[in-house]
């Protein structure tokens, strides 16, 4: 376990700042996100907050793609990583969404779609039923459908579908529709890595942000603030003077937000961390921010003399963790959260975490808790997909109202 600048278990700060950023704590939300950086996490920072935004926000908030994306470039500054931390804690909790979760649950239980309505929008891309399918199930809103026919379309196709529907259908936000997919089609550069998985994940959630009405469009891209508001800044500004000491650690590590997400959150009752915190030189090795001050006082991965041992306790941990209360121990550290027989499950981290709005895909609850899959990684739910059931006549032919007498 790697121990950050102050202290706290890193697997853990990821986890409490994608929790405080969706809970819309925006104080919360910074003092995480500046631990990270001043542990040397910049890159995992973003990712983090990307993710975040991935599962918890999407296409109802997709102004922050908007803001996120200098982001992706060269040059950025901690500031910038900050503002983006912030604009995606301001986000209203109205506009939270656990759609594209719900959605892949559908998939990996291979649900039959809805039928589509002949309601079809003035232009066409082509004469493809598959293609027509799908650009009616964008534009009644049927996201689960649209995102059903995508999966029997080349990924090209898929892209080429969503970009000429966002010219046509969407024309008051057309330009930041296309900007976006051009972000999310490169998504590593806010992720930080690329795998099949993701391919599919933001491919689901480029299709469910076409699918949304136009008043949904109106406040899923309107403008966040350009800055900090002054009372957190002026903590910001309190943090910097504050940084290496224990008065920094302000915040305590939320149990909630750990289920099979950290180490701690896979440990028993009978568990507890608290131990590491002895073992501080073993445990702050890995974190960049340490091994750049380690490098000053070590040769070969040693200490070049106990004048220097003492010289860097000096400057750095002038008081050691085991010095601390145990109130104060307990900020970062402490007992397991699972029960003496208690084996993660995904259906638990989805009752966890993924339990609030959902307005693509509902009523899921009996579905969610019939996956008995352990590994608690969101993307786990990929390697459960079903290959997608064969396209029917039924299934195409669009469903049309007649009146009984």
């Amino acid at each position: 376990m790697t121990l950050s600048r102050h202290f706290y278990e890193i697997d853990e700060v990821h986890a409490v700042l994608q929790y405080s950023s969706t809970r819309n704590d925006k104080r919360e939300t910074i003092f995480w996100c500046y631990e990270l950086l001043s542990s040397g996490y910049g890159s995992e920072a973003i990712s983090t907050l990307f993710e975040s935004w991935i599962w918890y926000k999407g296409p109802f908030s997709l102004s922050w793609l908007r803001t996120a994306q200098h982001l992706s470039g060269s040059e950025i500054t901690e500031s910038d990583i900050l503002l983006s931390a912030y604009q995606l804690s301001w986000i209203p909790c109205e506009r939270r969404d656990h759609s594209l979760w719900n959605i892949l649950v559908l998939t990996a239980q291979g649900v039959i779609p809805d039928r589509v309505t002949p309601k079809t929008p003035p232009y066409l891309p082509s004469d493809n039923a598959n293609e027509i399918y799908m650009v009616r199930a964008l534009f009644q809103g049927k996201a689960y459908s649209a995102w059903w026919m995508s999966r029997h379309l080349s990924n090209e196709r898929v892209w080429e579908i969503l970009r000429w529907y966002v010219r046509h259908h969407c024309p008051a936000h057309s330009e930041s529709y296309l900007v976006g997919f051009d972000l999310l089609e490169n998504y590593e550069s806010l992720l930080g890595y690329k795998s099949e998985e993701y391919d599919i994940i933001i491919r689901c959630l480029a299709v469910l942000s076409c699918c949304l009405n136009y008043e949904q469009q109106e406040q899923s891209w309107k403008m966040l603030p350009l800055e900090i508001e002054p009372s957190i800044q002026t903590a910001l500004d309190e943090w910097d003077k504050e940084v290496g000491q224990p008065i920094h650690r302000r915040y305590s590590i939320p149990t909630a937000c750990l289920y099979g997400r950290t180490t701690r959150g896979r440990m028993k009752w009978t568990e507890s961390t608290i131990s590491q915190l002895g073992y501080l030189e073993k445990n702050i090795k890995g974190c960049p921010f340490w091994d750049g001050i380690l490098e000053e006082y070590h040769r070969e991965g040693k200490w070049q003399s106990d004048d220097m041992r003492e010289l860097f306790y000096n400057r750095y941990i002038a008081e050691h963790p085991d010095e601390w209360t145990s109130s104060e121990k307990q900020k970062s550290h402490g007992d397991g959260i699972m029960g003496p027989k208690e084996e993660s499950s995904i259906a638990v981290y989805s009752k966890r975490f993924f339990n609030c709005f959902s307005r693509y895909a509902w009523h899921l609850l009996p579905i969610i808790q019939s996956i008995t899959h352990s590994d608690t990684n969101p993307i786990t739910i990929i390697s459960l997909l079903q290959p997608p059931t064969p396209i029917t006549d039924d299934i195409l032919r669009p469903v049309r109202r007649r009146v009984c007498i």
